[in-house]
């Protein structure tokens, strides 16, 4: 199973690819969970939805390799 880092990683990645950059304000103080997913988004500034899916496919490669041994 991939590391709760990884999984915001995906999920950065995925929002990028499919939703563009991260626009809105952060969640509250009360959804630490939404901060985190905010906070991993907004992290990838002006990555282009082309070079988040790439990172993604990457990303989902390394994970694999570390399961499979």
């Amino acid at each position: 199973r991939p590391s709760y880092e990884e999984m915001l990683r995906f999920y950065s990645y995925y929002k990028q690819a499919t939703a563009g950059c991260c626009q809105g304000p952060r969640p509250g103080f009360w959804d630490p969970i939404g901060r985190y997913k905010w906070d991993a988004w907004h992290s990838l500034g002006g990555m282009s939805k082309e070079e988040a899916m790439a990172a993604y496919v990457a990303e989902m490669k390394k994970v694999a390799q570390k399961v499979t041994g």
